[in-house]
């Protein structure tokens, strides 16, 4: 019997492996496709032009506004970490070097960092690093996808008409989304308790692979447990706030200084449309999914022509990179300048 369930596992390990795998190479193939056909879009010999209309103070304005981004970001992972004692010198670092990471790492992996880096740096938990991470992220979907709807309808004339009624669905679904969030380690096992009958063995006992994801889930919910604290919970909101309005500025100076006219609301859409493509999973760190997404926003809400709104996601998408890669070397250097956090059964220094 013991036999028959270790081959079981070993055959969902190997199909999750073969799985993963698969989404690896389609995520491959279809940034391949993308940038091959948005590369012929542009037309190259003007790019050196359009990098020309932003001013040096441009490029330090949006560079500072990036800046603010990770630092409302490091003071979010404070918040919803729960820790008084985590040392700026050292959460500020990890958060630019994460950041780096996820752009310049593909499938995601450079999240994986941020939750080491807590461990190495600050002695946090695994659980205390996955549930803070998976809090800011939810936390910043949301008030993206709650912002750009919003947008959509202040700037689309068409709705106008419904847009009372589209304003109350906006809201109700903010609000539901928010409560959800709040009470996440309920609704995580609850999800659980639905689950368990599809990860069960075949014979009807629970095999290791079981046991393995309703552990994990468990540690998972117990630490949302601990944003369900009205003052943590709407620190790290309001918080989520300002990462958007950063993210925000960092792209509207750029925008603007290309020549860009809109409107406020549509701005507020391209620039959204701009976030939504680097969350996009099935791509090798966002390049094709963010440049189609700026090129989309641009022509359908600035009325830019093809080749211009593409070569502007470029720019963009290559300005976030390069501001990425600035701070991020910045924080390695800090982290390593820096002296960990040290374990209960490290002895420290004699005062």
């Amino acid at each position: 019997m013991a036999d028959g369930n270790d081959r079981s596992v070993d055959a969902k390990e190997t199909a999750g492996k073969r799985r993963q795998l698969l989404i690896r190479i389609a995520s491959v193939l279809i940034t391949v496709l993308l940038l091959a056909d948005l590369v012929g879009r542009v037309n190259w010999a003007d790019f050196d032009q359009l990098l020309a209309r932003i001013a040096v103070s441009g490029w330090v304005g949006a560079l500072l506004a990036y800046l603010a981004l990770n630092l409302f970001r490091a003071l979010r992972f404070r918040i919803l970490l729960d820790k008084r004692d985590s040392p700026w010198r050292i959460l500020i670092p990890i958060t630019l070097y994460h950041n780096f990471l996820v752009r310049a790492l593909p499938f995601k992996l450079g999240e994986l960092s941020y939750i080491v880096l807590l461990r190495s740096r600050l002695n946090y938990s695994m659980e205390e690093g996955v549930s803070s991470l998976f809090g800011a992220r939810v936390l910043e979907l949301l008030i993206i996808i709650m912002v750009f709807a919003s947008s959509i309808l202040a700037s689309a004339e068409q709705l106008a008409a419904q847009r009372d009624e589209l304003l109350f669905v906006i809201a109700v679904t903010f609000v539901v989304s928010v409560v959800a969030l709040y009470f996440g380690g309920p609704v995580i096992r609850t999800l659980l308790k639905v689950l368990q009958p599809l990860i069960r063995a075949t014979d009807g006992r629970r095999d290791r692979f079981a046991d393995r994801v309703s552990s994990r889930l468990g540690q998972l919910a117990d630490e949302m447990d601990r944003i369900r604290q009205p003052r943590l919970f709407l620190a790290a909101l309001f918080t989520t706030c300002f990462t958007y309005s950063s993210s925000f500025l960092t792209n509207y100076i750029l925008l603007r200084a290309l020549g860009v006219d809109a409107e406020l609301p549509a701005f507020i859409a391209i620039i959204s449309l701009g976030m939504f493509g680097s969350a996009f999973p099935f791509t090798v760190s966002g390049f094709g999914a963010v440049e189609l997404a700026w090129s989309f926003g641009l022509k359908l809400f600035a009325g830019m022509p093809d080749a211009d709104a593409t070569a502007t996601g470029f720019l963009l998408h290559g300005f976030q990179i390069f501001a990425a890669a600035l701070y991020g070397f910045l924080g390695y250097l800090l982290i390593h300048l820096s002296r960990p956090i040290p374990t209960s059964d490290t002895p420290t220094e004699k005062m």
